[in-house]
């Protein structure tokens, strides 16, 4: 969801809320977007960023909790005032937050089915159990240029017979980790060492679950093994960590530094995976990304639009 403000100075900015892990519908997010520009935003200066995230997030309903919707929506008011600020001394953002640092950023894909082809029928979950076609899917992007290639051999809707019924976190098969490993398998030797592997999984295994994949993935050395445990127990993730020499990562379904902060107190992830759209605006995000560089942690921008 995009929103715009508009200042008395005839200037607008423009934000994004990343709402996947919402379970509210459009119509009723703007609303509530609405209601907060209403009580906390009509007369605010939108170089006060500091002031107006902690109205919204520690004052605004006697909340103080990061929770995901509402974090969207402060994220998308803070990036655009950021915008706004931008907009009104002619300068681009990161000019305004220590310069810029580096001129390119390198980047991954998911493995994407073919649908402009035969293949046009499947569906990507089932491209990535199915070896052959998903490895010859990765050499394609790998080919394009990219350096790393994601996909998640397990899927987050699970059949009959990976799950049995089962409610997340779930303990997969035998059937179902010797899918997944022949997959990882058939990528691994597709491309060999000209890109990274990334183990796209979605929160959907138990600790113990997780760790019997990493053992069975670790020959294939990916570069990473996403929220392989529901992301709000740190604790549990932090087992996964401590048995694989796979490096977690996770965020994408966590908000504010103190969310990040909890990781990196239990040791459960090398790498943060966030959208700004989400942590709680630019500023937030930056903050947590200084964390992360104080522990030798690496950052990872996901993105909502990544097709």
């Amino acid at each position: 969801m995009f929103l715009r403000l508009d200042t008395d100075a005839g200037i607008s900015g423009y934000g994004e809320a990343m709402l996947l892990g919402s379970g509210y519908r459009l119509p009723a997010v703007a609303t509530m977007i609405e209601d907060l520009v209403d009580q906390y935003l009509i007369g605010h200066n939108p170089y006060d960023t500091e002031l107006l995230w902690e109205r919204l997030y520690g004052r605004a309903g006697y909340s103080h909790y990061a929770e995901q919707t509402k974090l969207a929506q402060i994220s998308a008011l803070e990036m655009a005032c950021w915008d706004i600020i931008g907009k009104d001394v002619g300068r681009p953002i990161y000019n305004l937050l220590g310069g810029q640092v580096r001129d390119r950023v390198r980047t991954y894909t998911y493995v994407y089915a073919d649908q402009s082809g035969s293949d046009v029928r499947a569906t990507n979950r089932e491209l990535w159990r199915t070896p052959d076609a998903l490895a010859a899917r990765a050499r394609h992007y790998v080919d394009l240029g990219f350096t790393g290639v994601k996909f998640d051999p397990f899927s987050s809707e699970l059949s009959f017979d990976q799950g049995h019924g089962q409610v997340v976190p779930v303990e997969y098969s035998v059937a179902a980790l010797a899918t997944a490993e022949a997959s990882v398998a058939a990528v691994r030797d597709a491309i060999g060492d000209r890109a990274d592997i990334l183990i796209g999984t979605h929160g959907q295994m138990t600790a113990a679950g997780a760790i019997r994949v990493a053992k069975r993935l670790e020959r294939f050395d990916p570069l990473w093994f996403e929220e392989p445990v529901p992301p709000e127990n740190a604790a549990e993730m932090a087992k996964v960590a401590r048995a694989t020499s796979i490096p977690i990562t996770t965020g994408e379904r966590l908000t504010t530094k103190y969310d990040f902060a909890q990781l990196i107190a239990a040791e459960a992830a090398a790498i943060f995976n966030f959208d700004v759209g989400q942590v709680g605006g630019i500023l937030e995000a930056k903050k947590i990304a200084a964390l992360a560089e104080a522990h030798y942690l690496h950052i990872s921008r996901t993105s909502t639009t990544d097709r």
